[in-house]
C-alpha cells in the first residue's frame, strides 16, 4: 500500500503544475501530459526530456550539501542528457531490438515512424513520432508497485487519479496477445491504462486520436481483431467486413482508372490522383527524414561535448592547468 501511495504521488509530479483555472478547463489527460504537446518535433521533445532531467537532478543537488555528491549528480545529469540525444530510433528497416520489448506492436516499419526512448526514476518513457511529429507517449510502470502485478489494484489507483474509465479487453495490435485496459478519451487524445498481456508490464499510453485514425488506414491489421477494439465491439467489426463484392461491370470501371502503386511491395491499385498524392507524400517524407537525421547529428555532436565535460571536476574546473 505504501508503494502504491508513493507511485500516485510520483504520477502527480508527472501531471505538472497548472493554475486552478487552467486545471478546471483541462481534461485529466491534458493535465497528466503537462507541457508535452502533440505535434512537437523530435528535437523539441528531446529538449522537453532534457528539461525534465535537469529539474529532477537539480532538485536532488539542492537537497545535499556534500560537494562530492553534487559533483556526481551533475556528471550523471550530463551523461543522461547526452544519452537522450542519442535515443532516437527510426523504424526504416524490417526489424529491430524493440520487436521484443514492452513497446512491441506500437510501431510499424517503413511508415515514417520513429521513437525516442528515455528513463526517469520510476518509469521508462517512449515518445513516438509520425513523419517527425509527436503523437504517442508510452510510459512503462513497475508492476510490483501494484500488489505484484494485480491489475485490479492498478485500475483502482488509475481511477483514483483519472476518474471512472471504460474497461476493455482484446488484442490492441496483431500478434500482441490478449490484454485488458482502462480507456479514457477527450476531444483530442486517448489514454490507455494497460495490463500488457504478453508485454508483462503495466503502462500508461497517451495517443493523439487524429493520428490513431490515420494510422489505422495504413497499418496492417487482422480482420478478426482490429487495434483498440474490445470484445463488445466485435459485432461492429464483423458487420463492417461483410461488404458485398463488386460486380463484373463495377470491376471493369475500377480497373480502367487505376495505376500500380509506386510502392512496389504493396499490392494496391490506385487512381491517378491517389498515385500522384502518394508520390508527393513519399518525396516529402524523405525530405523530412533527411532533416531529422541532420538534427540528430547536431544533437549527437552536443552530446559528445557533454561527454567530454564529464571528466571535468566541477568543484575545480581549472584543476591540472
Amino acid at each position: 500500500m505504501a508503494r502504491i501511495t508513493i507511485w500516485i504521488l510520483a504520477l502527480g509530479l508527472v501531471c505538472g503544475t497548472l493554475t486552478s483555472r487552467a486545471a478546471a478547463d483541462a481534461s485529466t489527460i491534458a493535465i497528466a501530459m503537462g507541457d508535452l504537446r502533440w505535434g512537437l518535433s523530435e528535437s523539441e521533445t528531446i529538449s522537453f526530456v532534457k528539461r525534465k532531467l535537469d529539474e529532477r537532478y537539480n532538485a536532488q543537488i539542492q537537497k545535499t550539501h556534500d560537494a562530492g555528491k553534487q559533483a556526481k549528480l551533475r556528471s550523471d545529469l550530463k551523461r543522461a542528457q547526452a544519452d537522450v540525444s542519442r535515443g532516437v530510433t527510426e523504424f526504416t528497416g524490417k526489424s529491430s531490438r524493440w520487436d521484443h520489448s514492452p513497446v512491441a506492436g506500437e510501431f510499424t516499419y517503413g511508415n515514417g515512424e520513429s521513437m525516442l526512448a528515455a528513463k526517469d526514476d520510476s518509469s521508462e518513457n517512449y515518445y513516438f513520432f509520425l513523419n517527425g511529429r509527436l503523437w504517442k507517449w508510452f510510459k512503462v510502470l513497475d508492476k510490483d508497485a501494484f500488489g505484484h502485478g494485480d491489475f485490479k489494484k492498478f485500475s483502482q489507483s488509475i481511477e483514483g487519479k483519472f476518474g471512472h474509465g471504460r474497461l476493455k479487453k482484446g488484442e490492441v495490435a496483431p500478434g500482441q496477445g490478449e490484454g485488458q485496459w482502462l480507456e479514457y478519451m477527450d476531444r483530442n487524445s486517448r489514454m490507455r491504462a494497460e495490463d500488457g498481456g504478453k508485454r508483462g508490464v503495466f503502462a500508461l499510453i497517451f495517443e493523439e486520436m487524429s493520428t490513431v485514425r490515420e494510422l489505422a488506414s495504413t497499418r496492417p491489421s487482422k480482420p478478426t481483431r482490429l487495434a483498440g477494439k474490445s470484445d463488445d465491439d466485435e459485432s461492429e467489426v464483423k458487420s463492417a467486413l461483410k461488404t458485398p463484392a463488386p460486380s463484373g461491370d463495377d470491376r471493369q470501371v475500377a480497373n480502367a482508372s487505376t495505376k500500380r502503386s509506386i510502392f512496389g511491395n504493396e499490392h494496391h491499385e490506385e487512381s491517378d490522383s491517389e498515385y500522384m498524392s502518394r508520390k508527393q507524400k513519399a518525396s516529402a517524407d524523405m525530405h523530412d527524414r533527411q532533416a531529422r537525421a541532420h538534427e540528430r547529428k547536431e544533437e549527437q555532436k552536443k552530446g559528445e561535448v557533454l561527454k567530454q565535460l564529464d571528466a571535468v571536476n566541477d568543484s575545480d574546473p581549472l584543476g591540472g592547468l
